[in-house]
């Protein structure tokens, strides 16, 4: 019946090394394992490949699963984060501007900025609530006017000023 027999011509085997299809990630390692895998199972080349293509396609619909759930999820996050009783309403522009505001001044190298839009934590209500409460906070010690403290004047105009 040959089933057995389909990955070879002539009574050998048919070499072929599969190839990853472009934006595919899979490992060195494992492209190798499956190579070994289809050749055991005495797969032909375009049955190997058939193999990796099936993959791929399920990769891709797991991908597009993947971002639509982060996508509600993110939605859903910001709702609860709108409807919160100290941050949400109408104090959402400035709590997002107080969470921004944080970051800014301690992700210098914006790092944690980047992987919070990568997860879509930075959507997450808990973790804006702490930001704009680091933000609030480095907000409050703001003084008003000049700044505060002693104008650059010599000593001797501060302590002597009518002379």
């Amino acid at each position: 019946d040959g089933k057995g027999e389909a990955g070879k011509e002539g009574g050998e085997a048919t070499a072929y090394t599969l190839t990853a299809p472009e934006g595919y990630p899979i490992s060195e390692g494992a492209l190798k394992g499956l190579n070994d895998v289809c050749k055991s199972a005495n797969l032909n080349e375009e049955q190997a490949n058939a193999v990796m293509a099936y993959m791929q396609g399920n990769y891709t619909s797991f991908v597009a699963q993947q971002q639509e759930a982060m996508q509600t999820q993110a939605k859903t996050w910001i709702g609860e984060f709108q409807a919160d009783k100290e941050f949400g309403g109408d104090k959402f522009d400035a709590s997002v501007a107080d969470a921004q505001r944080a970051l800014a001044t301690f992700d210098k190298s914006g790092t944690v900025s980047k992987m919070l839009k990568e997860t879509g934590y930075g959507n997450n209500p808990d973790v804006l609530r702490i930001f704009a409460r680091v933000g609030r906070a480095l907000g409050e010690d703001q003084l008003i006017g000049k700044g505060g403290g002693a104008e650059n004047k010599p000593l001797e105009d501060r302590m002597y000023p009518n002379m």
